[in-house]
């Protein structure tokens, strides 16, 4: 069959025509999002449970209520005395918000939970459970979710949570996964006032699906503009240390910047996977600041930490996401122009010869995958409930997806040699829209990822 007749609607579209993304029309402000009114008497559970980090002797485990009062979870190991772990007390200053972490588990275990508000339970049976991640350099297999933009509804990204929740036990072949990133626009505040993050973080907590996906799967968070600030903010932004209490309260990541540099970055290894979670607003130059020296999307000190950080790993496999694109033909708000700091990096993993690395990102609405300078493999994945925006011509990009609610799944497998590395495209309601491995010598530039079947640029 000729390749144009694969092409889908947008695919078609994008063929005609090598130019830049037009700019989006301007669209009627959304209605801004409510919670709702709180039910007289003793505090209840507003939203929540949330797994943030499980390793494999721990859990981070967030709640939110509906009123001061203290909290404690009750954590159980099949054929084991059920343990309390004391939360302290949800309190107004926090937003009512509370992270308790459970430690001395076993990797690879099962344990149920229960959460307790001023000593009444408050969740029905059956009990969500969750799974404590295998011993640290672990070979195995690990299924990865991944998306971004969630809509400026809650309705929005409602089918993918619950298509989510539904497919998390079953087969790798119906979409089973051990846990989700969140890239960033996990919701569109775009404020700094600590009491409207609050309330969309709270709003997008309340739908079924992602009651259940998130009381059940470890989820792990970063931000982007729309969560962090107004549409494409930076470093410059007034506040962005009020984004930042705000995102401490609402995600349970193992760890948030470090001791004297500010911001949401992190690193955590599951089994022999490493997760590099950067921050790509709050030490943000201007996007039109002049591509120079210095200017810079990481900030020096977490560009510093990135790479001792990835010098030191062990991991056969290490994933760095960020909200922005990393490839070379983006949007404005994307590394496209921070080149002067992006390229040298890219050539000093060459120069330091480490092996296994992938990117991920988010932000544009449709879902990619990209060879960047023939050499580095980036996933983007989305929307998971913002309208989509149209792929574009991109001379590094070999696959795209463009249409429906979408997320992205990496499939990893370290029990051979060298690991096999695959990727997949969901979308809400239509199953899984396309698979394929990316060999070893394609992940390392050796070999060039050439165009899915059907795909044209």
């Amino acid at each position: 069959m000729p390749a144009a007749a694969l092409m889908s609607r947008s695919e078609a579209a994008e063929a005609k025509s090598t130019k830049a993304a037009a700019p989006k029309k301007a669209t009627a402000p959304a209605t801004p999002l409510t919670l709702p009114p709180v039910q007289p008497g003793p505090a209840y559970l507003m939203a929540g449970p949330m797994l943030g980090h499980v390793g494999p002797d721990r859990v981070h485990v967030w709640v939110r209520g509906t009123a001061a009062a203290p909290w404690k979870i009750l954590l159980t190991e099949p054929g084991a005395q059920t343990r309390e772990i004391d939360g302290g007390s949800l309190k107004a200053e926090a937003g009512l918000s509370g992270i308790a972490v459970v430690y001395g588990l076993k990797p690879g275990t099962s344990y149920t939970y229960q959460i307790v508000l001023d000593d009444r339970e408050q969740l029905p049976l059956p009990l969500p459970s969750f799974t404590t991640a295998p011993e640290t350099g672990h070979a195995g297999r690990q299924r990865i979710v991944f998306g971004s933009c969630v809509g400026q509804t809650v309705a929005a990204a409602a089918p993918v949570w619950a298509e989510l929740a539904e497919r998390r036990a079953m087969s790798t072949g119906e979409g089973a996964f051990d846990l989700l990133l969140m890239l960033g626009d996990n919701h569109y505040g775009n404020t700094t006032e600590i009491e409207k993050l609050r309330v969309y973080y709270t709003a997008h907590r309340l739908s079924a699906g992602w009651r259940d996906l998130s009381a059940r799967s470890p989820v792990y968070a970063i931000w982007d503009d729309h969560d962090y600030g107004p549409n494409n903010s930076d470093g410059t932004e007034a506040g962005k240390a009020d984004s930042l209490k705000t995102f401490q309260e609402f995600w349970a990541n193992p760890a948030c910047g470090e001791a004297g540099n500010p911001g949401c970055y992190f690193t955590f290894t599951r089994g022999d996977v490493q997760f590099f979670m950067l921050d790509g607003r709050y030490h943000r130059s201007p996007n039109k600041a002049e591509d120079a020296p210095g200017k810079t999307m990481l900030g020096t000190k977490q560009l510093e930490w990135l790479k001792r950080e990835l010098q030191a790993s062990k991991a056969k496999i290490k994933l760095l996401a960020n909200g922005s694109e990393w490839e070379s033909y983006g949007s404005e708000d994307s590394w496209t122009h921070f080149k002067q700091e992006r390229d040298p990096f890219l050539r000093w993993i060459d120069e330091q010869k480490i092996e296994g690395v992938i990117f991920l990102s988010g932000d544009r609405h449709f879902s990619s995958g990209y060879h960047i300078n023939g050499r580095f493999l980036e996933l983007s994945a989305g929307p998971v409930g913002s309208v989509n925006s149209k792929l574009r011509a991109n001379p590094e990009r070999f696959t795209g997806h463009d249409e429906g609610r979408l997320w992205g799944v990496l499939d990893i497998d370290t029990t051979v040699s060298p690991p096999r590395v695959a990727y997949e495209f969901w979308q809400a309601g239509h199953s899984m829209r396309e698979r394929r491995e990316i060999s070893w010598a394609q992940l390392h530039g050796r070999e060039k990822i050439e165009r899915t079947p059907g795909y044209v640029l």
